[in-house]
Parts: structure tokens; C-alpha cells; sequence
């Protein structure tokens, strides 16, 4: 952690609203953390390109189209999935971590996982339900639990 803060930092907390003054610690995550992150990214990624197909284009709105939807749905899920169970590898049962890093990694993934991704997917998964059973939506933009801001 360094007590003076690099151009990169200050121009990254003043985007955030943060003093400037913050200190700022860089890390490195593990190899198998960035795996799993990049694993819930692109799964998240391909979800909201199937909400995209179903919502615009010539097959909008199809039966195949919200099948994609859902099968994306549940590929969202099981990539969360396997970050719980990431998490409880760190840190084993009861959770006791091996080594700072172990702990702060899973703190980060734990908190994202539970402040963003289980509130996504399950809001999506109730609109897939709905239309399932013939409920005709419209969604704002605003109804729908921010992914990242």
C-alpha cells in the first residue's frame, strides 16, 4: 500500500467520488480467482446477448429465442455456482483461510455474488417464469438489478 497516489489512481478515484488522498493497494489475483471472475463475466455476457436476441430482430420475442434466454439463465447460474464453490475451497469448512490473499479474494467474489449476481439472476429468473406462464411484460430498465455500475 503507498501513501502517495499515482495519476492512474487519483484520475480512477475521482471517477468514484473518493478523495484523492485514499491509499491505494495494487493486487494480483490468482490465476484460478481470474478464472472464475472471467467465467461469471462471460456467461453474463452471453445472457444479456439472448435477452437482446429475444427482445429485437426478426425472430424476436420466438419460443427458440426464450429457450436461449433460459438455457443462458441457467448457464449465469451454474457459473455463480461455481464461484460459491470457489469461495468454499479458500476457505474450506468452517471458512479459515490459508493466506490473506485466500481471504480478500473470496471477501470480493462473496460480496459481488450476493449484492449483484443472485439478485440479477433471480429477477430474471421470475421474468422467464412469467412468460412462461403467458404473461405478456414490459421491463424498465431501471426494474432490472444493476450487474455492475
Amino acid at each position: 500500500m503507498t501513501k502517495i497516489t499515482d495519476i492512474e489512481d487519483a484520475r480512477a478515484l475521482k471517477a468514484m467520488n473518493l478523495p484523492l488522498d485514499l491509499p491505494v493497494d495494487h493486487r494480483t489475483f490468482s490465476p484460478e480467482y481470474t478464472r472464475h471472475w472471467f467465467g461469471l463475466m462471460d456467461a453474463h455476457g452471453r445472457f444479456v446477448q439472448a435477452v437482446s436476441e429475444f427482445s429485437v430482430g426478426a425472430r424476436a420475442g420466438s419460443r427458440g429465442k426464450l429457450k436461449l434466454v433460459r438455457r443462458r439463465l441457467t448457464a449465469l447460474d451454474a457459473a455463480a455456482c461455481e464461484c460459491l464453490a470457489f469461495i468454499k475451497k479458500l476457505g474450506g469448512e468452517p471458512l479459515v483461510f490459508k493466506s490473506n490473499q485466500d481471504e480478500q479474494e473470496s471477501a470480493m467474489l462473496w460480496s459481488f455474488l450476493n449484492e449483484r449476481a443472485v439478485p440479477f439472476i433471480q429477477y430474471w429468473g421470475e421474468i422467464i417464469n412469467a412468460v412462461d406462464a403467458g404473461a405478456e411484460l414490459r421491463i424498465d430498465l431501471g426494474d432490472i438489478p444493476p450487474w455492475i455500475e
